[in-house]
Parts: C-alpha cells; structure tokens; sequence
C-alpha cells in the first residue's frame, strides 16, 4: 500500500489508521475523542453509619411503676392487703413486658417490676402473720377446758350455776361441787342462796378453772347469798 494512501504526515512520518488501530489491537486510549485525557472519576462517598434510633416512652413501664407503688401502699396495710396480691402480679407482668420492648427506656419497667415483686413479698407475710394470729386467738377462745363449781353452806341452800346448755339449779344441804367442760372463752357464773328460816346460814362459792381460782365468794346471815362469775380469759395469768 502507498504511504500516502496510509496517510503519511510529512516527509519522514508515517500515518497509520488513526481511529481504528487501538481497537484492533486491544489496546485501551485514555484519551478522549477530542484527544485530551478525560477528568478524574468522581470517588463515591463512603456509606453513613448506622444511627441508632432514638428510645421512645414506655407506656408498660409506667402502668407498671404506679402499679407498684400502690401495691406497695396497699400491702403493708393488713387487712388490705389483699388488693396487693392483684396489683403485685400485674405490675410485675407489665414490668416484664415493658422491660424487653425494643428502643424504649426500662427505668420506669424495672422499678415497677421490683416494686411489684417486692408487694407481694410483704402482703404476703402479713398474711402469714395475720393467719398465725387468727389460729392462736381462735385457739385461745374455742380450746376446752375442766370448770369447776365449789360450794359450801351450813344448811340448807340452793345453787343456780351456768353450764353449756343453759343454767342450772340444785338444791343441797351439805357442801356440793360440780364439774363442767366448757370452752375458754365461756363466761360461767355459780349463785348459791341460804335458807331464809336460818339466821345463822353461811354459804360460799368458788369456781376453778383448769384448777385455778378465778372466782371465790361467801355470805352469812339469814338468806345469806354469795355470787361468783368469770371465764378462762386470762386465767392463766394469775
């Protein structure tokens, strides 16, 4: 092929196929079709870090906490205690759930749900002090216990005495005594009445419980009368 058909430049230059040789030959231009290198490749910005999401209210945390508190109010009162046993469990149950909520503040949660713990914790031993108290009471006034009725005269008298199905009445001449099973909390009582023909009677009562005095009388003179009464309350202590 002619030089000049290849495209000579001048003399002593040789002009080859301008556009399609870089082509044919693999090889890549970094110039630009007006021939000038093409700017720099803007470099992509770097990728923000992930920003945590701010924490929101926690509504089960509250209804927890107020729970709490007035569970806690609520038990250390006896007999309402109970209503602690209701609002104890839910403060705690709202703690729980309001303490695993995602993205919201557990202060109010936990407090509410130690609170609650913490209600329940007192109201129930109340409870047991309150039921221990009410065993011994009812111990103290339904036990049974051996009552009994002493009586002395120099004559003729009558008795009247109490006993478990209503009061009684005997006629004696001669000292009497009678025993009863009552219960501790049982008032008794025990009169005994002179002959109104002796104006020298002499009568006296005594009445014992569990063997201990708890009541001791006497009277003398014409219809002489002499009156005892009481019950086991306190009986022990003298």
């Amino acid at each position: 092929m002619p030089l000049r058909a290849m495209g000579a430049l001048g003399p002593g230059h040789l002009e080859l196929p301008g556009a399609a040789w870089p082509q044919k030959w693999g090889i890549m231009s970094t110039f630009n079709s007006q021939g000038t290198a093409p700017a720099d490749a803007p470099t992509p910005a770097a990728a923000p870090y992930p920003v945590a999401p701010a924490s929101k209210g926690n509504g089960w945390g509250i209804a927890a906490l107020v729970l709490g508190i007035v569970a806690v109010v609520f038990s250390f009162i006896p007999v309402m205690g109970v209503v602690a046993f209701v609002l104890g469990p839910l403060a705690v149950l709202f703690g729980i759930i309001g303490a695993t909520r995602k993205f919201t503040k557990k202060g109010a949660a936990i407090a509410g749900l130690v609170l609650g713990i913490l209600s329940i914790a007192i109201a129930a031993i109340w409870m047991a002090v309150l039921s221990a108290a009410v065993s011994s009471a009812d111990q103290a006034l339904n036990s049974e216990h051996k009552v009994e009725y002493v009586v002395t005269t120099n004559g003729k008298a009558s008795v009247n005495y109490w006993t478990s199905g209503g009061s009684s009445n005997e006629d004696i001449t001669t000292a009497w005594k009678k025993e009863q099973t009552v219960k501790n909390s049982d008032f008794v009582s025990l009169v005994v009445t002179g002959d109104y023909s002796n104006a020298a009677a002499a009568v006296g009562c005594e009445i014992l419980f569990d063997g201990k005095s708890i009541s001791k009388n006497s009277g003398t003179g014409q219809g002489a009368m002499a009156s005892c009464s009481g019950s086991g309350l306190g009986a022990n202590k003298k």
